[in-house]
């Protein structure tokens, strides 16, 4: 993902685009992994390994995780509210263009520890956990926008940052996920 902040007195409005895209990317991820078959595994995974400790250690973690999440989410939330109530409708001026590239920053940080915590820790209870045919259901939950208008909106999005090789991977991937017998 790639913001740039405008020069002094320049528009916002490409970096309003860019933003809002990224946080739409941040927000359905958010969505889907609240009360889907992901959140159930690792409910599940959870409550087994409450008399382990180091299960619990890796709880504890998760717990703090989520904590992190959030600090992202309200991130988001002031960034937005500096572009809509700060700054008005369409220039920027040097210290808002500081705070912007800052907070900007705080939330690039918050969402790549969010994902290298789901990568060492997630993913690991939902192969464990689900079958390869739940892993797929729960993948395309996070691929695929089936109540979108561009269901592979995501799938774009993700893309503009990978190599030709990962883009054939995920296209690979997201070729069954796409069929119509696994809508969720």
């Amino acid at each position: 993902m790639s913001l740039h902040v405008a020069s002094d007195g320049c528009s916002l409005q490409p970096f309003k685009l860019a933003f809002t895209a990224w946080v739409t990317a941040i927000m359905y991820h958010a969505e889907r992994e609240v009360g889907t078959e992901m959140t159930k595994s690792v409910d599940e995974s959870r409550k087994a390994a409450c008399h382990d400790p180091i299960e619990r250690a890796k709880w504890a973690v998760l717990e703090k995780e989520d904590a992190e999440y959030a600090r992202l989410l309200d991130g988001v939330m002031e960034v937005m509210a500096v572009l809509e109530e700060d700054i008005g409708a369409t220039s920027i001026i040097s210290r808002t263009k500081q705070h912007l590239y800052g907070q900007v920053i705080a939330i690039r940080v918050a969402q790549e520890d969010h994902l290298e915590t789901e990568e060492a820790m997630v993913l690991p209870l939902l192969r464990e956990n689900l079958s390869p045919e739940r892993q797929l259901v729960v993948i395309g939950g996070l691929l695929v926008d089936h109540e979108a208008g561009d269901q592979r909106w995501v799938l774009d999005w993700i893309s503009q940052d990978l190599t030709p090789n990962e883009n054939k991977l995920l296209l690979e991937l997201a070729d069954p996920i796409l069929q119509p017998q696994l809508v969720a």
